[in-house]
């Protein structure tokens, strides 16, 4: 539960960071949201490209949290390659994990192990890089389309923080920087709720003794509570620095999002967290995956509970 519970934290605060750069997207000119907004929104038909991204989670300057992913994907010829790798608080060697599938494979790796575990793919290889099915692309374009005319609204005429940092034959780059000042109301409210929430919900956690018999354990600074709550209940948005690029042909590159918390603990004492956030989309169209069979890694299955080696 303990677990459980960290990662529910982690996805809460950066959920406001999503929320926080939906928002500073009304700082944009015209064309530069315009190019952000429809960059994203294209992926959704992404069938065959390569996606990486890496968060790191400090407060006060201190690092927390490091996670990093990689995705490919070749919806055509159902293959899909992810590789996940995560340090610091509520992490373990189990969380660095690398998968590899095909039509009729799943290949698992975790932590340290030399070989790849093969299992029967039971799942449906994806059909682009969001995952969506054609039955539920008529419900996701209502969300998207409710998602980009509440953004439209947040726009308004609020252009004069963007700024073109270069323009070139095969890419155009951007960069926003927002003060305390400049942020919307509405995000420091959401902010204020979230932190609220996870702060009043508990200050411990169940654990579970050689009994099994739940026990009541005090956060300390082995969990990302005992951090959120640095910040209280009303944190607000210090600053928020992104930087990105949209190729020629409307296509999201690379981006990197900065964005720190700042907040005051029971004694007064002021706080900050901050989240990094870098993303990149390249390959598009040109990813290739080499498959794992005959490719010399170690493949192992289950056969009646045990491991053995598979010949390829």
């Amino acid at each position: 539960m303990k677990k459980s519970k960290n990662i529910a934290i982690v996805c809460a605060v950066t959920g406001v960071c999503v929320l926080t750069s939906a928002a500073f997207a009304s700082y944009q000119t015209a064309n530069g949201y315009d190019a952000l907004k429809k960059s994203l929104i294209n992926t959704i038909d992404y069938k065959n490209c390569t996606v990486s991204a890496n968060l790191k989670m400090s407060v006060d300057d201190n690092e927390l949290t490091n996670y990093s992913a990689l995705s490919m994907i070749d919806a055509d010829n159902k293959m899909q390659y992810s590789s996940t790798k995560e340090s610091g608080i509520g992490s373990s060697e189990m969380n660095d994990y690398s998968s590899y599938t095909n039509s009729d494979y799943r290949y698992s790796k975790y932590g340290s192990d030399d070989y790849f575990i093969r299992s029967d793919n039971y799942g449906n290889a994806p059909s682009n890089l969001w995952g969506i099915d054609d039955e539920s692309r008529p419900t996701l374009n209502k969300v998207v389309r409710f998602m980009e005319l509440a953004s439209d609204t947040v726009v308004g005429d609020l252009k004069n923080n963007f700024v073109c940092t270069e323009d070139t034959d095969d890419h155009t780059s951007y960069s926003i920087t927002l003060d305390s000042v400049q942020i919307p109301e509405i995000v420091n409210a959401g902010l204020s709720m979230v932190f609220s929430m996870s702060n009043n919900s508990s200050s411990y956690y169940v654990a579970y003794d050689d009994n099994g018999n739940p026990v009541q354990q005090e956060y300390t600074e082995d969990d990302l509570q005992y951090y959120t709550a640095k910040l209280g209940n009303d944190p607000i948005v210090e600053s928020i620095n992104m930087n990105y690029s949209i190729n020629k042909d409307g296509n999201f590159r690379d981006g990197n999002m900065v964005v720190i918390f700042a907040g005051n603990d029971e004694s007064g004492n002021s706080h900050t967290m901050k989240f990094d956030v870098n993303l990149s989309i390249t390959d598009v169209g040109s990813t290739v995956i080499t498959p794992i069979e005959g490719s010399g890694v170690a493949i192992k299955t289950y056969d009646e509970g045990n491991l053995v080696n598979v010949t390829e």
